[in-house]
This record gives structure tokens, sequence and C-alpha cells, in this order.
């Protein structure tokens, strides 16, 4: 199957593809009411898949279309079109070492809020630049889901990136439209739960008590307390 890359085109009711595969597989990393089981449509969006979305676009108030937009695309972490603060879309190119922009950061962003190695290997908060650490990162995430580790972020990696690590897409704060609701926010809880500084439910809101635990992780990394979700907190959330 050609690569499609997540966020390149709006989904709806007859389409197929690896971006339909992503969405499915999002979709499927969120319990109810956010979400519905997606089973019987490996790849292709059929009934099932629509009613997810709709479940996913009514329970965080969007426009219950079905349709997978730049809006809903947000919600889901992948921010396109106007969300888009400039540089290719997340999965658009393939990356490497040597080169830099928006993608790069996220994927730095990725990695260092999965897991402790990935964030040690990185050895900074993201800063946008493929160099050598970034490359030691990739190759141990690609160990880590069996592939081949050559360091370079193909289609096959991003595919893993996508359905295996949760957050980094986006700046993640309360009060904001753009960045307080979503499937990385439910994650974000859900890491925070692990850590013991959120008790709440997961909710996929980032309101006060959210904000509330972030600033505790922030204060306890001795990290600058503000409770937004930057580069800076992505790459502790690994360090406890």
């Amino acid at each position: 199957m050609a690569y499609i890359n997540f966020g390149s085109r709006i989904l709806k009711m007859g389409m197929s593809g690896t971006d339909v595969e992503v969405l499915q597989c999002l979709l499927n990393g969120l319990p109810s009411p956010m979400s519905s089981p997606i089973t019987g449509e490996p790849s292709s969006f059929g009934s099932k898949t629509e009613a997810a979305v709709k479940k996913f676009q009514s329970y965080f108030g969007l426009t219950v279309d079905g349709q997978v937009g730049p809006q809903t695309y947000l919600y889901l972490g992948q921010p396109t079109g106007s969300y888009l603060p400039g540089g290719p879309v997340f999965g658009s190119r393939t990356l490497s070492k040597g080169m830099s922009g928006r993608d790069v950061w996220i994927l730095q962003n990725r990695l260092a809020a999965s897991e402790k190695q990935y964030a040690t290997a990185l050895g900074m908060p993201a800063d946008s630049i493929f160099g050598s650490k970034t490359q030691t990162a990739v190759k141990l995430f690609q160990k880590s889901m069996a592939m081949t580790q050559d360091g370079i972020v193909g289609p096959d990696t991003f595919m893993k990136l996508f359905c295996n690590t949760h957050m980094g897409g986006r700046i993640l704060q309360s009060g904001r439209a753009d960045r307080n609701q979503g499937y990385d926010v439910y994650y974000l809880q859900s890491h925070l739960k692990k850590l013991g500084y959120y008790t709440a439910a997961l909710d996929g809101k980032f309101g006060p008590v959210t904000a509330s635990a972030v600033k505790a992780l922030q204060k306890a990394k001795k990290i600058t307390v503000d409770g937004v979700v930057g580069p800076q907190t992505y790459y502790n959330l690994a360090f406890d």
C-alpha cells in the first residue's frame, strides 16, 4: 500500500490508505465516550470508522460531520493547514541527519515524551535540528519496534511513530481552544497520572486540574513553572 501522510487530505467515508490506518489506530487508542471500537475495516473508512469519528467530534465539541478535516486533525494531535505554525506537516517528508524544521521538532517531542531511553539519547529538549543524538534516538525507537535501524524517518517509521508516541505535535495548555483538548491531552493526563501528579478523570480536556498537575511536574523538575506543555516539559515527562 502506497504511503499517504496523515493530515494530507480530508478523510471521509469510502476512502482508504495508510492515513486511514493511522486514524483508526488513534481512535482505537481512546476510551468511551471519546471514541468507539473500529473493527473489520482495515485501512478503509467505513461505517464504524465514521461512527468513531463522529463520537470523537461530539465529545470534544467539534462539528459532527464524520469527516476528518483540519480541526479534527488538530484534536488528534496533528496540526495541519492554518493550525500549523509554519513548516512541513509531520510525516510529509523523510527526515534524516542534517535536516531541520517544525517536523523535526515534533519528532523530538514525540520521542522525548514517550520513553526515558529516547529522552536520554536526545539529551535535551527539542531544538528542531536533526543531529547525531536525534539519529541515535530514532535508531532506539526503530529497535524497539523491531524495524531496520537506519536512523532515517521514512513511511514505515512514521506509521509506528503515529501509533506509538502520543504527544508532541503541538504545545498544550489551558485556556486556548487550539491547545486544550484532544487525543494528546488525554495521553498527557494518563502519563501525569502514572507519575502521581494527576488524580482526576482522564477526560482529554486541559483545565485547571491538569494545569496544576503540569506545574507540579515542572516544579519537581526545576524547570519553568507555567503550566504550559512545550519542549522542556515534554522532555522531562520521561524522567521520573
